[in-house]
């Protein structure tokens, strides 16, 4: 990634994590005393951690691969309620991905389709019905790609959805990305192909594409490589009790 998309990365991780700047320099310490997690964010080589003043004192002695671990931040919050939220990796692109035309629809139908033929528990963590902007493959080759609002007629609606993809816009500088992928579908290449889809039109909204992959999902990390996604950092926290 060039140095522009690298400094927006940073810049809008800033702003997320509510921290003057991230320079590239030593960890940052976040304070935040009434919290109800505890993180660790690294990104592009500088970590920041967060949590209230005992999370930051038992911290100063572990190093930025421990911290980035989850069973070390359970450990360290062990005593205070702690519960794993999760685990991620984070990656970024700046380039646009080559992949062929099947038809498309941003139509709500396509997605309650989709989401109603996938498990509750891939429903939940794609979020791909809430997200505003989101796209569904379909099972048609003679369909046309359709747009919200368009009338697509009887062979449209018979039409099956593969796989869809979508993003959330965070910091007004990156797409946060989310892809699902119907069960009769899988191991086809439909969800890479619906992934390229969503990344293309991030891309083409002045946006840089993010995606991020937990620790244990091997098929989503594989999906990032294939797409040209960069690993360049990394996500992790777990929930507290505030009142321990």
């Amino acid at each position: 990634m060039g140095p522009d998309t690298e400094q927006a990365i940073r810049q809008a991780w800033a702003e997320l994590l509510d921290v003057e700047a991230l320079d590239g320099g030593d960890r940052i310490l976040r304070l935040t005393p009434d919290a109800e997690t505890v993180s660790f964010v690294r990104v592009l080589g500088q970590g920041v951690f967060s949590g209230p003043a005992w999370a930051l004192q038992r911290a100063t002695n572990l190093s930025d691969d421990e911290l980035s671990l989850l069973p070390v931040l359970m450990r360290l919050a062990s005593d205070h309620g702690a519960r794993p939220l999760g685990a991620a990796e984070l990656s970024y692109t700046e380039a646009r991905v080559e992949h062929a035309d099947l038809p498309a629809t941003q139509d709500e139908a396509a997605v309650v389709a989709l989401e109603d033929a996938c498990s509750p528990a891939d429903v939940d963590e794609v979020g791909l019905g809430s997200m505003p902007h989101r796209w569904v493959l379909l099972d048609h080759p003679d369909s046309a790609v359709a747009e919200v609002g368009d009338d697509q007629g009887p062979e449209a609606e018979a039409a099956a959805p593969l796989a869809g993809s979508g993003y959330v816009v965070w910091a007004d500088r990156l797409a946060h990305m989310g892809v699902l992928t119907s069960p009769a579908a899988r191991g086809r290449g439909y969800g890479v192909l619906a992934a390229a889809v969503g990344t293309n039109a991030a891309l083409d909204a002045g946006l840089i594409p993010q995606w991020r992959a937990r620790w244990d999902n091997e098929a989503s990390k594989r999906m990032a490589q294939v797409l040209g996604y960069e690993l360049v950092g990394s996500q992790t926290t777990v929930f507290i009790n505030p009142e321990v």
